[in-house]
């Protein structure tokens, strides 16, 4: 199997984008010595192939070639079953099959972050310091070695996270720095110089559309967040919000808002959490009525849309996307099921007989999964 190291090391590298330069100074060797590995005229010693394994984020067993494709097609595995428990799965459930996976692979920076963020959940639980102290130590490592944008970010705003709960806010703001500033993201970019490749509108509304749900989550955050006192003085102010941002999205989307259903189904649910704090019968069932119909929409939507154009005169070059790097969507529960699960909450226990919340709950049950 060592016979092919030299190959794996420039195969690697190559898809990286790592000169022979960088690599020998990043594993204490020279140039030249990459260049004969690679050469196959000499091999790397054996003390050196830890820090060749690390810094591809590959295991030593890879970097030897030995049975890459198996190794490969296990982790892609681990990786689909840790983000299905990571829909519904429970705390300690999550925690203990992701520690079972970042002992298998420990050089993976993707588990390695996702154990973080785990730790994290469980800290919230618990607030036992240790838990804490081990995420920051595992997102650090991800920020300072991992290649790959999405799971670098997804640790500089773990550990952002972790520095505020803390109230190390020096440490927060540092990380805060790594970030790259809205006005030179790709979408942006993409609008504003015009790259000429005949698909200007195209990107515009690729901007109205993330900008319209960023716009859109940062009200239910705002309405959600702990700063804002959840208390009676704020439910009506709290509803308001909610109702705009809905309105929002039917303003860019109209009514065929396909996947967006979702965003404002559940929107209009927390509203009912308030208006049933409040003692307003007919509102909240009314608001439930609204959350039921948009949430049996995005149902009906996830199984038949997927690919298709939304049809408002802001969006229609955008498609509703399969799921992929850059687009989530929860595969274990339909949202039918996430609402009914919400609707058992002793809140509603006024109105479990009224008619009206048992023909949303019928009406649901045709959807759950």
């Amino acid at each position: 199997m060592i016979i092919n190291i030299g190959t794996i090391i420039k195969d690697l590298r190559k898809e990286n984008n790592v000169t022979q330069e960088t690599l020998a100074v990043a594993v204490g060797v020279t140039p030249q010595a990459i260049s004969r590995w690679e050469a196959g005229g000499s091999y790397p010693d054996i003390e050196l192939l830890p820090s060749l394994a690390d810094f591809f984020s590959v295991s030593t067993d890879e970097l030897l070639g030995y049975k890459m494709s198996e190794r490969e097609k296990h982790l892609a595995e681990v990786k689909e079953e840790m983000y299905r428990i990571a829909e519904f799965g429970k705390t300690d459930e999550r925690l203990e099959f992701v520690r079972a996976a970042f002992a298998k692979y420990p050089s993976d920076c993707e588990i390695r972050q996702q154990l973080s963020v785990c730790l994290s959940n469980k800290y919230i639980e618990t607030n036992e310091k240790a838990l804490l102290d081990e995420a920051e130590s595992l997102s650090l490592y991800v920020v300072e070695n991992c290649k790959d944008a999405d799971i670098y970010y997804d640790a500089i705003n773990t550990l952002i996270w972790i520095y505020s709960e803390r109230e190390q806010t020096d440490k927060a703001l540092e990380m805060l720095e790594r970030l790259t500033p809205m006005k030179y993201c790709r979408e942006l970019s993409m609008t504003r110089y015009g790259i000429g490749d005949g698909n200007g509108e195209l990107y515009d509304q690729d901007v109205i559309d993330k900008l319209t749900d960023f716009l859109g989550m940062a009200i239910r955050g705002l309405v959600l967040d702990n700063e804002l006192p959840n208390d009676p003085s704020t439910w009506d102010k709290k509803i308001k919000m909610l109702a705009t941002a809905n309105e929002i999205y039917s303003l860019i989307y109209g009514e065929d808002m396909m996947f967006y259903h979702c965003r404002v189904g559940t929107n209009y649910r927390i509203m009912a959490t308030y208006l049933i704090a409040q003692g307003k019968t007919e509102e909240t069932l009314t608001a439930l009525e609204k959350s039921c119909e948009h949430t049996i929409a995005y149902d009906r939507s996830y199984l038949c849309d997927h690919g298709k154009n939304y049809t408002s005169i802001f969006v229609d070059k955008i498609t509703y996307p399969e799921p992929g790097k850059d687009f989530h969507e929860l595969k274990e529960h339909s949202q039918s099921w996430v609402m009914l699960d919400r609707l058992q909450q002793d809140r509603y226990d006024s109105i479990r007989n009224d008619e009206r919340f048992i023909a949303i709950e019928k009406a649901l049950r045709e959807y759950e999964r």
